[in-house]
Formats: structure tokens, C-alpha cells, sequence
């Protein structure tokens, strides 16, 4: 089997269980804001995707013109033989310098295997 994302969301928190599942609070793709840049205090990334053998997956988020925001350390297995990795990432005090499309992208050995889309926007005044 070759590698595949499963999942890549952005969510407001998540929770690992004992048992390694996880629970994800607030699913997102959208974040208002007044004014840019825009700090976003906390939110939370997960990311699952299928791999055939030892490797490491990550994620970055990209701005709106390609261009690096985050590079997030990648997570590591050495697993041999078709596994799941998944993981969960929390960030805090994350600034988003321009209003627009944002990607999200989770590759695996430096193969992108799936990316999503968060929407940076002005709030309108009430």
C-alpha cells in the first residue's frame, strides 16, 4: 500500500484517551478577525494518514502567497509494514499576518499527502 491522508482539521482543542483515542472540540476551516495581522490565542491541528514503513509525518501551514508560517516538528515512527500515524498538534499565539487562504499540508518523508484549506477574515463591524 502507498501512503494516505486520512485527515488533516483544524479545531478549537483535542483530548488523547488512555486507550490513544481522541476527541476533537470545535471542527473549523474559518477564523474572524478584527484586524491583520491577527494572533489566534489557541487552537488545535489533527492529522492521520496511512504508511508503509517507518518515516516521519508533519505539517505545515502555508500563507495565503505559498510562502512557510509554521513548519511543525514532524512525528517520527520506525514501524515496519502499512500502519496508521496520527497525531495532534496545539498551538498557541499563532499570528496570521494577511487576511486570505491559508493551507494546511501533511506530508510524509517530504510526500504531501493531503492539504486543507483555513480562511483567515475580517469580521465586519456590529
Amino acid at each position: 500500500m502507498k501512503v494516505a491522508g486520512h485527515a488533516l482539521l483544524t479545531c478549537d482543542a483535542s483530548a488523547v484517551d488512555p486507550t490513544g483515542k481522541i476527541t476533537l472540540y470545535g471542527i473549523f476551516d474559518r477564523i474572524w478577525a478584527p484586524d491583520f495581522p491577527s494572533v489566534h490565542a489557541l487552537f488545535a491541528i489533527y492529522w492521520r494518514c496511512s504508511a508503509p514503513g517507518p518515516g516521519r509525518a508533519g505539517v505545515t501551514i502555508l500563507r495565503p502567497d505559498g510562502s512557510t508560517l509554521v513548519d511543525l516538528e514532524p512525528v517520527e515512527t520506525n514501524r515496519e509494514g502499512q500502519h496508521v500515524m496520527q497525531g495532534t498538534y496545539t498551538l498557541g499565539g499563532v499570528e496570521f499576518p494577511v487576511e486570505g487562504e491559508y493551507t494546511l499540508v501533511l506530508k510524509h518523508n517530504s510526500v504531501e499527502m493531503i492539504q486543507t484549506p483555513l480562511f483567515l477574515q475580517k469580521a465586519q463591524a456590529r
